[in-house]
């Protein structure tokens, strides 16, 4: 058996986690048709205008969001705020002292950054001490914010989470995490969703799969992807027009990302 301390990080994310929980919530789980997106990109690759694909799917989150501006939005029992800025947030695994830590990464105004960008700042925030930044990056802060009585933590989280400008601020106004390149089982990861934010994203495997093409059977390359929205904010139709829309960047018009 072996025991070990409890970091000040996963501290603060349990206390976080601790205020967020419930809420009323659906959930999307797509299977999206890859394959001439895959092949579109390595083709770009091979001209030197190409970028990864995560980035890709992720400024087609964020293009959505621009379109349909209620999904790019926060709410609480007083107030509704809709950004016109979209900042994804996405996990990000980096090495500090010998151990694989998650940190955050938040790509702000997306919509405004070419998939070579994007790639390039997750890049570097894989190695910059301020990968983080604007969380609670620094460990004196997260020393102190544990030393602190948790009714006390607990009522500094509440009123971050009310103030929905703050909240975009430390976190971005959209959640998005990956298990694509570390997984291959077929499958689907749903993600965690709590808060005051409308939308947040779960990006599976990529497997192949037999799918009907033109009343033929063929293999394609699928992707899993899972939304899950927040009903106190988004209801079915408008997340069924999102959804199509997702579909339809990645599946046909995916030159539009570019």
């Amino acid at each position: 058996m072996k025991r070990e301390k409890t970091t000040d990080l996963r501290k603060l994310s349990m206390y976080g986690f601790e205020l967020v929980t419930g809420g009323h919530n659906f959930f999307a789980l797509l299977d999206i048709d890859i394959t001439n997106l895959r092949t579109f990109l390595r083709q770009k690759r091979r001209e030197g205008t190409g970028g990864s694909l995560f980035s890709l799917v992720l400024k087609a989150i964020g293009m959505c969001l621009q379109e349909f501006s209620e999904f790019n939005s926060m709410i609480d029992l007083k107030h509704t705020t809709t950004f016109e800025q979209v900042d994804l947030n996405i996990p990000i695994e980096i090495e500090d002292a010998g151990k694989s830590i998650t940190k955050q990464c938040i790509i702000r105004d997306i919509n405004h950054k070419t998939i070579t960008e994007i790639d390039h700042e997750i890049t570097n925030a894989k190695t910059s001490k301020n990968a983080d930044k604007g969380y609670v990056s620094s460990p004196f802060i997260r020393k102190m914010l544990t030393s602190l009585p948790l009714p006390l933590v607990r009522f500094m989280f509440r009123r971050i989470l009310h103030n929905h400008r703050l909240v975009q601020e430390l976190s971005g106004t959209i959640f998005v995490t990956s298990v694509s390149m570390f997984s291959q089982v077929p499958g689907y990861i749903i993600p965690y969703i709590g808060g005051p934010k409308a939308v947040s994203f779960a990006l599976g495997s990529i497997t192949k799969k037999p799918v009907v093409v033109q009343n033929e059977i063929k293999i394609r390359e699928m992707y899993n992807i899972t939304v899950a929205f927040n009903h106190d904010i988004i209801d079915g139709a408008p997340a069924a027009r999102f959804i199509n829309r997702f579909r339809e960047l990645l599946e046909k018009s995916y030159t539009e990302l570019l």
